[in-house]
């Protein structure tokens, strides 16, 4: 399983960009695509906070809160995005192991595609294979601008929380 997950944050457009092209990539022809189709069932959630881009907001949900700072523990009935799309791949994990997360997201200040992952402190090369892997296939990542640091103040991020869930280096925000 792979979950791939864009437009947290309302403002960042360049997610939904970002996620268009994978979509486009993943059901067409290419034999890369065929393969990765054949190996994996992926779970795509496009908009995470519908609310928040139709009402122009640029982070907050509509009802003015960050949606990826409530993954830790998100309350059914305010945050109802997170809570189900945190169930279903935590569900989905129990029956199927999901191998890679990636959440989309734009940045104000960085420039380049960069990787932020959580690095354990038993294999904390494993965390940094993936964004590695993709800096020398392609000139769009830089793997200086990477970060694999678990962040206490990060902790209800979709990418720390879903790690401290379901342990896979894989997951990552891009």
């Amino acid at each position: 399983m792979v979950v791939l997950m864009a437009r947290s944050h309302a403002g960042e457009t360049v997610s939904s960009w970002v996620m268009h092209y994978l979509i486009r990539f993943l059901v067409s022809d290419r034999p890369e695509a065929v393969l990765l189709r054949e190996s994996f069932v992926f779970k795509i959630f496009p908009m995470v906070n519908p609310d928040g881009v139709v009402h122009g907001n640029y982070r907050c949900s509509l009802i003015g809160r960050d949606l990826n700072r409530r993954w830790k523990n998100p309350v059914k009935e305010l945050y109802p995005e997170v809570y189900f799309i945190k169930n279903q791949i935590v569900d989905t994990h129990e029956q199927r192991q999901v191998r890679m997360v990636i959440d989309l997201h734009g940045h104000t200040q960085k420039r380049q595609a960069f990787f932020y992952g959580c690095a354990d402190k038993l294999t904390p090369h494993r965390a940094r294979l993936f964004p590695y892997m993709a800096t020398k296939e392609s000139g769009v990542f830089e793997f200086g601008s990477c970060n694999f640091a678990i962040q206490k103040s990060k902790e209800s991020t979709a990418r720390i929380t879903l790690y401290n869930l379901i342990k896979s280096p894989d997951i990552f925000t891009l």
